[in-house]
């Protein structure tokens, strides 16, 4: 169930990431000059405007200072309590580097080319891979140009060759640059070069009742020779670690889903789960057990 809920929650955010510019859910024109929001104009109404200097006043703010403080404060409020949720349920970015990882995974035999292989190589897999990755930057790189400009005739123009060129300088720079970013440092990017993950990882750690995996410590025994749930995470965190050391843990809970796997022939279930509030603070006391095999006695 809960797998296919965060497939759901990516799938559907994704698509409405590719779609919103095309039924002007949301998009910044830059021939208007304006925003357009769920298909209305959204602008400050200031263009000839008689009104004296208070009520001007007034009117930005009702206009943007109250909608941006609003807005601001509800995602201080999520990021909060829960962390990067957002990363790992909505992000379209996010969804990607996993897409491109399983992709790699699967033709490769590793999940990026910094990583050793485990696994067997398919035939043609660099090939595969090669289309894969530039399809999805081209994608991107032409979403977010349909975030700028009249969706329907940017299409239109792509199709049939006959786009202003600053139109095709931006898609070929752009879809190098995601082809490059996706290639190399798509979870490196997550950790060190998003400034929206930086913010939220930053609000995260300042709360310590927040949500948070949490590690049985006392049942470390069944994982001594078990890293399953450090080869599963996206970001390339130890899950088992305090909360400082996942500062960018984006809570897709992967490393939970696969704990839960690993152990589920034993009865007491996952060692890994979700905590907040005192449990939050409890574990975060505690200093980080070393998971050494441990001798029997003959």
């Amino acid at each position: 169930m809960y797998p296919r809920l965060r497939r759901l929650s990516r799938s559907s955010f994704f698509l409405l990431f590719l779609l919103a510019p095309v039924l002007d859910l949301f998009r910044l024109d830059l021939n208007q000059g304006h925003f357009i929001i769920l298909g209305m104009d959204w602008t400050l109404g200031l263009r000839g405007s008689t009104l004296a200097s208070a009520d001007i006043t007034w009117h930005l703010s009702l206009r943007l200072l109250i909608p941006v403080v609003l807005t601001l404060a509800l995602l201080f409020w999520v990021v909060w309590r829960w962390g990067r949720i957002y990363c790992g349920w909505l992000c379209p970015h996010f969804s990607m580097v996993e897409w491109i990882d399983q992709t790699m995974d699967r033709w490769l035999g590793r999940r990026s080319l910094w990583e050793p292989v485990d696994g067997m190589r398919r035939p043609m897999a660099k090939a595969v891979v090669a289309v894969a990755v530039v399809s999805v930057s081209f994608l991107w790189a032409i979403t977010l140009l349909s975030y700028l400009v009249t969706p329907i005739p940017l299409w239109q123009g792509f199709f049939s060759l006959e786009l202003p060129r600053w139109n095709w300088i931006f898609l070929i720079a752009a879809t190098l640059a995601f082809t490059v970013e996706f290639t190399l440092a798509r979870h490196f990017f997550c950790k060190f070069g998003c400034a929206v993950g930086i913010f939220q990882s930053l609000i995260w750690m300042l709360n310590r009742r927040s949500m948070i995996v949490g590690f049985s410590r006392e049942r470390a025994r069944d994982c001594r020779d078990c890293s399953a749930c450090d080869r599963a995470c996206p970001m390339r965190l130890k899950p088992r670690g305090m909360k400082r050391h996942k500062i960018t843990c984006t809570q897709c809970g992967v490393c939970i889903q696969t704990c839960s796997q690993v152990q589920a022939n034993n009865p007491e279930g996952s060692l890994l789960e979700w905590r907040s509030g005192d449990a939050a603070v409890e574990m975060d006391r505690q200093p980080r057990m070393h998971l050494i095999p441990v001798k029997r006695e003959e």
